[in-house]
């Protein structure tokens, strides 16, 4: 049988089309990394400019010794009912910190970036803001980079710059509420615990979770076989509205 094409024929069948492969070894004990942590999630400085909800390709630069208590979110994209809680549900940034004073990862960069990942400009993404947050975090001479994204878009988002990031030479794992996603869009390595949209790194005011989902995270980033997989973690939390 002879196969044909006929020019400019479309099929109707959806096919997914996964980036090429991006994968770093970690090479280093996670004791003696410096880790970065970026969000789509829409956190932000409360004394900067708020994220546009209806589409915005911007970020924001959040110095690592900012008190958590002095960000919050702008995202209309999925209920911020648990960030406005403990901003460490989306973005841990105290867990991190005791995370170093452990001595479980080596050190955390002076500052990280986040964004608002929800109706992005993809080519933006892909082009500007992914390129530009890697270049920034390599110059800081960050090892390992963890990633969460809010909504559906936000997992795209998270996942085009994370790639960037492993681009760069820096070994990145996304944080999924929704893994499907982030394995679709080709995320280096996907870490997901079973949580709603917007408490991907664990429930609020549970230390306890949230330590426990970084810590398989980081692990994961050290272990990860190869590009692409997703490993599940053995943590649940009901968002009951």
């Amino acid at each position: 049988m002879t196969l044909k094409t006929v020019e400019g024929l479309r099929s109707e069948i959806f096919v997914p089309n996964i980036p090429k492969a991006v994968f770093n070894e970690l090479k280093k004990p996670l004791s003696e990394c410096k880790v970065a942590f970026i969000t789509a999630g829409g956190i932000h400085n409360k004394k900067d400019k708020p994220f546009n909800t209806s589409g915005d390709f911007s970020y924001r630069e959040i110095p690592f010794d900012t008190p958590s208590s002095e960000l919050m979110v702008t995202h209309g994209g999925f209920d911020n009912s648990d960030i406005n809680k403990d901003v460490n549900a989306m973005f841990p940034i105290d867990r991190l910190h005791e995370l170093v004073e452990e001595g479980f990862i080596g050190s955390l960069p002076e500052v990280t970036y986040t964004f608002m990942g929800g109706g992005g400009n993809v080519e933006k993404f892909r082009e500007e803001t992914g390129p530009e947050i890697a270049k920034k975090l390599k110059e800081q001479g960050v090892d390992v980079v963890l990633c969460t994204g809010g909504c559906g878009t936000c997992h795209r988002s998270a996942t085009i710059v994370t790639r960037a990031c492993e681009e760069a030479g820096m070994s990145c794992v996304v944080i999924a509420a929704l893994p499907p996603i982030a394995r679709q869009q080709g995320a280096p390595r996907i870490a997901a615990a079973h949580v709603p949209i917007g408490s991907n790194a664990g429930e609020p005011n549970n230390v306890e979770m949230q330590m426990g989902i970084l810590k398989d995270s980081l692990e994961w980033v050290r272990d990860c076989p190869s590009y692409n997989q997703t490993k599940m973690l053995p943590y649940e939390y009901r968002h009951n509205v």
